[in-house]
C-alpha cells in the first residue's frame, strides 16, 4: 500500500536542483519540509521566490541540521555532484539526521563495481540507520538503463543490447554545455579526455546497471569519448561557436560476457542533431523501441528523482540500491492535500 503523502528535502540548487523543486512544489507544496543550498545568494531567500511562485513562508537554509523533520521516514532530493567521493560525505549527513537519500550523483547509480569498498561502506552505513541510498535520474537512471532492463522482458533470450541516445545540447542547461566541451579547441578537449575530465558520467554505469539486471557476468567493459566539431557559426546559450570548435561529443560504452554477450551504449551530445532515443534488443527475435525527439533530460530527471523518493518510501528497504532493487519504477500519485 503507498502513503497518503512522502515528505522531502531538497538538498542543493543547481539548475537540477531547482528544477525538482519547482516540480516537488508544484505536484503537491505540501510535500517539501526542507530546501538546503550552500550559495549565500540564496540562503534566506523563500523558495517561491527560486521557482517563480508566491511566497511559501519556507526559506532555503545552509544546513540540514536546521531543517525539521517531525514526520517519519523524510527523503532527501540530493543533487549537488557527480562525483561519489565527493559528495558521499554529504550523503552520510543527510541519514545521520534520519533522511533517506534519492541521488542525482552518476555514480551512485551503480557503485558496485567501480567503487566497491566504498559502495560497501555506503550499503552498510544506510542499513544500520534503516534507510535507504539510491542514485537515479533520466541518463543514468533510467533510459539507457532501466527501460533497457524492462523491454528485455518480452525477450525469451537475449544477446545483444545496443542503445543510442542523441541529444541535441543547444537545447539543455548551461552547466551541461560545459560538461560536454562546447566551444573549447578540439585539442583541449582530447587532452581533458585522455584525464577523464571531460564527458558523461555514468555511461559505463548503465552498462553494468543493465548486466546487473540481466544477471551478465561482464568481462569486459570499454569506453570511447571523441570530440564532435562545428561545421558553421552558430551561438548558444553558453557561447558563440564557430567552425572547427567542439559542439559537443560522442561517446560509447561497450561491455561484453565470455560467452558473447553485448552491451553497447551509444551517446551523442551535439548541438543542432536530430533528438532520437533508440533500444534495440537482439534475442530470440529482435525488438526496437523508439522516442522519436528524446526525453528532455532536465524535466525528466527531477521526476525520476520524486518518483523514485515515493518509491522508495514506500518499500522501506534499507541499504544502498539500485534502480532493479526497488520495483516496477512509476509515477505515484499522492494527493495534493495530504498532511502530516
Amino acid at each position: 500500500m503507498t502513503k497518503q503523502h512522502s515528505k522531502f528535502s531538497v538538498f542543493g540548487l543547481g539548475p537540477i536542483g531547482i528544477e525538482i523543486l519547482r516540480s516537488a512544489y508544484q505536484t503537491n507544496p505540501h510535500s517539501i519540509i526542507g530546501v538546503i543550498d550552500i550559495d549565500p545568494e540564496k540562503i534566506g531567500n523563500d523558495i517561491g521566490l527560486l521557482i517563480n511562485e508566491k511566497q511559501t513562508g519556507l526559506n532555503v537554509v545552509s544546513s540540514i541540521q536546521e531543517v525539521k523533520t517531525n514526520t517519519d521516514h523524510p527523503v532527501a532530493l540530493h543533487a549537488t555532484g557527480s562525483n561519489l567521493q565527493q559528495v558521499w560525505p554529504q550523503i552520510k549527513e543527510l541519514l545521520d539526521h534520519g533522511f533517506s537519500v534519492v541521488s542525482t550523483c552518476e555514480q551512485l547509480s551503480f557503485s558496485w563495481d567501480r567503487y566497491p569498498e566504498l559502495a560497501k561502506e555506503i550499503d552498510d552505513y544506510a542499513k544500520a540507520k534503516r534507510l535507504s541510498v539510491i542514485g537515479t535520474g533520466i541518463n543514468p537512471g533510467f533510459i539507457m538503463d532501466t527501460l533497457v532492463i524492462c523491454f528485455s522482458t518480452v525477450l525469451t533470450t537475449v544477446n545483444k543490447i545496443i542503445v543510442n541516445r542523441r541529444v541535441d545540447v543547444s537545447k539543455r542547461r548551461i552547466p551541461l554545455q560545459k560538461k560536454v566541451g562546447i566551444g573549447m579547441p578540439k585539442e583541449e578537449f582530447e587532452s581533458l579526455a585522455e584525464q577523464n575530465k571531460i564527458g558523461h558520467v555514468g555511461l559505463e554505469e548503465s552498462v553494468r546497471l543493465i548486466a546487473y539486471g540481466l544477471n551478465w557476468n561482464l568481462t569486459s567493459v570499454k569506453n570511447t569519448i571523441e570530440p564532435t566539431i562545428a561545421g558553421d557559426n552558430i551561438t548558444v546559450p553558453l557561447t558563440s561557436l564557430k567552425p572547427g570548435d567542439v559542439n559537443g561529443l560522442h561517446q560509447v560504452s561497450k561491455g561484453k560476457t565470455s560467452n558473447g554477450r553485448e552491451i553497447c551504449l551509444d551517446l551523442t551530445m551535439s548541438v543542432g542533431i536530430n533528438q532520437e532515443d533508440e533500444i534495440i534488443i537482439e534475442g530470440n527475435e529482435t525488438q526496437r523501441l523508439i522516442i522519436p525527439n528524446g526525453i528532455f533530460g532536465d524535466t525528466a530527471t527531477a521526476a525520476m528523482v520524486i518518483n523514485t523518493a515515493k518509491q522508495i518510501d514506500t518499500i522501506r528497504k534499507p541499504g544502498l540500491l539500485t534502480m532493479t532493487d526497488i520495483g516496477l519504477p512509476r509515477n505515484i500519485y499522492q494527493s495534493e492535500f495530504a498532511r502530516i
